[in-house]
C-alpha cells in the first residue's frame, strides 16, 4: 500500500504518537464484568489521534496489532486455558495460546479496514463529517470476521437509555448513539486553532445533537418499559436451577462414572423441588443438564421409550416433578443412525468407531406439566463450539474430550410453544448471535427468551459477565423478557428493557423462582428487518466519500 501524505499540518512525535496508543487501551474497561461505558471516550479518542498522528500506514498497522494483543488479548485472556482445558488437552499449551493470539489479530482486522477509509478521508485539505466517522466505524466493527463480539456498543450494557437503541438497530445502533456523543468531542478538540474552525463546530454540534436525541428517546423507552412491567396483569413465575457442577464433574457423569452421575441427578432433582416448592409454573435447567442420551424426536417421538430411557438413566422424578410444572431442559438426544453408517466411516480404532456409534444432538426440551408420557417438543442447536463440540478447519473429530460426536441441527429449528406462549430458547454461544434468535423467533412476537449455557469451562473469570452482558442485548431486541440458566453461574432474569433484576453468581448452587411479566408489545423494528443499520451506515460512508462539499474542509492539528 502506498504510503499516505502527511496528515498533519506539523510532524508527529512518535512518543506521542505511543501515548495516544496507550489512552486507547483504555477502551478495555468497557469491557470488564462490570462494564464502564465512559471508558468508551478514552478509547475511541485515543484510536482517533493515533490514527491522523501516524505518517507511516506500517506503523499504525503495528500499533493496531498492539492495542489487539493487550486489549483484546486481555479482555479475552480466558480462552487460551479454556481451549486447553475444553479439548482434554488435546490441542496443548502452546497451541491454546497461539489460537488466542490469532483471535486478537483477527479482531483488529475490522480496526484496520476502518484505518484505511478514514485516513483515505483525511487526505487533501478535508476531514470527514463526525456523523460519517460514527457511520464508518459502526460499519466497520459489523463486519463478519470475529468469533466472539467486540463492538462499541457493547459496553454500554448498564446504561439503559443507550441499550434501547437495539431494539430498532442492534448492537449496531447502540454503538452508533454511543459514538455519536463522543466523535464530536474528538472533533471539537481537532478544531483548536484550526481553520474553519467554526464549520467543524458546528459538524460536531449537529453529531452530538443527533445523539443526545436517540439518547433522550431511549431513557423515554426504558421508562415506558419499566411501567408496562410493573402494569402487567399477567406473568408467569419461573424457575431456575443452577447446580454448581463443575466442569470436571460434569464430564464424569457424561463418560458414566456413578458418583458422578448419582451427584447429578441429586442436585437436579432438589433443585427442581425447591423451585416446586417456591411455586415454580416452568423450571428451567441448564445446557446439557441430562448428560444421558435420549430419544426424543428420532425415528419419531415415542413417549414409553423417552420415559423408560430417563428411568433406566435416574432421570425419571422427571415424571413425577412433571405433573406439578413445566420443565425446559438442556439434554443430549441421541442420533439415529441408519444401518452400517459406523462402518461405512471407515472407523480405524475401536474409541473412533465408538464415537461414530454414538452420535447427538444438543436441545432444549420443553416437557409439557401432566402425567407421564406428554409430547416433548424440542430446540436442536445449530451452532457447535468449535475445539469443544466440533473441529473446524478439518481436523479429526477424534481430538474432541468427549467419547461421541456432536451434530448440528439438520434443519432450522423453530420457537417452542408453551400454553399458547411462543418461548424460544438458545443454547450457549448462540445467545451471542442476534441474527439466529431472531431468525429462531420467526414472524412472532416471543413471550419469552430462554438462554441455556454451562459457563464450568471457564471458571471465575470475565467470561460469564461477558457472556451474561451480550446475551442481554437479545432481551432489547425483541422486547421480551429472558431467562438465563447456567450449569455454574452466572443464571439471571433480565426484563424486556435489559436489566438484570435477580442474578446467581458464580460458584453458587441454588435456585430463583421469580414471577415474570407477560406483556405483548408487539415486533420491534430490529425483528422485523433485521441487520440492515450496518449496510446503511456503509452506504452513506460511500455517499460521502463521493460527495466532496459534504465534508467541511479544514487544516489539521494533532494537539
Amino acid at each position: 500500500m502506498p504510503e499516505p501524505v502527511a496528515l498533519d499540518s506539523r510532524p508527529a512525535g512518535g512518543a506521542g504518537t505511543l501515548l495516544w496508543a496507550l489512552v486507547a487501551l483504555a477502551w478495555v474497561g468497557a469491557f470488564m464484568p462490570d462494564p464502564w461505558v465512559i471508558a468508551t471516550l478514552p478509547g475511541m479518542f485515543g484510536m482517533l489521534r493515533v490514527m491522523e498522528r501516524c505518517q507511516r500506514f506500517r506503523n499504525l498497522v503495528g500499533l493496531i496489532a498492539l492495542f489487539g494483543a493487550l486489549g483484546i488479548g486481555f479482555g479475552y485472556r480466558w480462552l487460551a486455558p479454556t481451549v486447553e482445558q475444553f479439548s482434554g488437552g488435546r490441542v496443548g499449551t502452546v497451541g491454546s495460546w497461539a489460537l488466542a493470539a490469532l483471535f486478537g489479530v483477527v479482531g483488529t482486522i475490522h480496526i484496520i479496514v476502518f484505518a484505511v477509509v478514514y485516513r483515505a478521508l483525511l487526505r487533501g485539505n478535508r476531514r470527514p463529517h463526525p456523523l460519517v466517522t460514527v457511520a464508518l466505524f459502526v460499519a466497520c466493527e459489523s463486519l463478519p470476521i470475529r468469533l466472539f463480539p467486540w463492538m462499541a456498543g457493547h459496553g454500554a450494557v448498564n446504561a439503559p437509555p443507550l441499550l434501547q437503541s437495539a431494539s430498532w438497530g442492534g448492537v449496531p445502533a447502540v454503538s452508533f448513539v454511543l459514538l455519536a456523543l463522543i466523535v464530536p468531542v474528538h472533533e471539537m478538540w481537532a478544531s483548536l486553532g484550526a481553520d474553519r474552525a467554526r464549520a467543524r463546530v458546528k459538524a460536531a454540534t449537529f453529531t452530538f445533537v443527533v445523539g443526545a436525541a436517540l439518547f433522550g428517546w431511549g431513557h423515554v423507552r426504558w421508562e415506558m418499559l419499566r411501567e408496562q412491567d410493573e402494569r402487567a396483569t399477567e406473568r408467569v413465575v419461573v424457575g431456575i436451577v443452577q447446580p454448581d457442577i463443575g466442569a470436571g464433574e460434569k464430564r464424569g457423569a457424561e463418560r458414566g462414572y456413578e458418583d458422578k452421575k448419582a451427584a447429578t441427578i441429586a442436585a437436579y432433582k432438589a433443585g427442581s423441588q425447591a423451585a416446586l416448592d417456591k411455586g415454580a409454573e416452568l423450571i428451567v435447567w441448564p445446557e446439557t443438564a441430562i448428560t444421558d442420551p435420549i430419544r426424543l424426536l428420532e425415528p419419531k417421538f415415542d413417549a414409553a421409550n423417552t420415559r423408560n430411557t430417563l428411568s433406566r438413566h435416574g432421570w425419571g422424578f422427571l415424571d413425577e416433578l412433571g405433573k406439578q410444572a413445566t420443565f425446559l431442559v438442556g439434554a443430549y438426544e441421541q442420533k439415529v443412525l441408519p444401518p452400517g453408517a459406523a462402518r461405512s466411516a471407515g472407523a480405524r480404532d475401536v474409541a473412533r468407531q465408538l464415537q461414530d456409534n454414538d452420535q447427538r444432538y444438543n436441545v432444549a426440551a420443553l416437557r409439557p406439566m401432566g402425567p407421564s408420557g406428554p409430547a416433548w417438543s424440542v430446540y436442536r442447536k445449530t451452532y457447535l463450539i468449535p475445539f469443544g463440540e466440533t473441529m473446524p478447519l478439518g481436523l479429526p473429530q477424534s481430538m474432541l474430550p468427549q467419547g461421541f460426536l456432536m451434530r448440528p441441527a439438520p434443519t432450522p429449528s423453530e420457537a417452542l410453544v408453551w400454553n399458547g406462549r411462543r418461548v424460544v430458547p438458545f443454547l450457549c454461544y448462540e445467545g451471542i448471535l442476534p441474527e439466529h434468535v431472531r431468525e429462531t423467533a420467526g414472524a412472532e412476537v416471543p413471550d419469552l427468551l430462554v438462554s441455556l449455557t454451562n459457563d464450568s469451562w471457564f471458571g471465575d473469570t470475565w467470561e460469564p459477565h461477558q457472556h451474561l452482558n451480550f446475551t442481554r442485548f437479545r432481551a432489547v431486541e425483541h422486547a421480551a423478557p429472558l431467562v438465563r440458566a447456567t450449569n455454574t453461574g452466572i443464571s439471571a432474569f433480565v426484563t424486556a428493557s435489559g436489566d438484570v433484576v435477580e442474578t446467581l453468581g458464580v460458584g453458587k448452587e441454588g435456585v430463583l423462582v421469580r414471577p415474570v411479566p407477560m406483556v405483548d408489545r408487539g415486533r420491534t423494528l430490529y425483528a422485523r428487518y433485521g441487520y440492515r443499520l450496518p449496510w446503511a451506515l456503509g452506504a452513506f460512508v460511500l455517499l460521502a466519500l463521493l460527495v466532496g462539499p459534504f465534508l467541511p474542509g479544514g487544516n489539521r492539528r494533532t494537539d
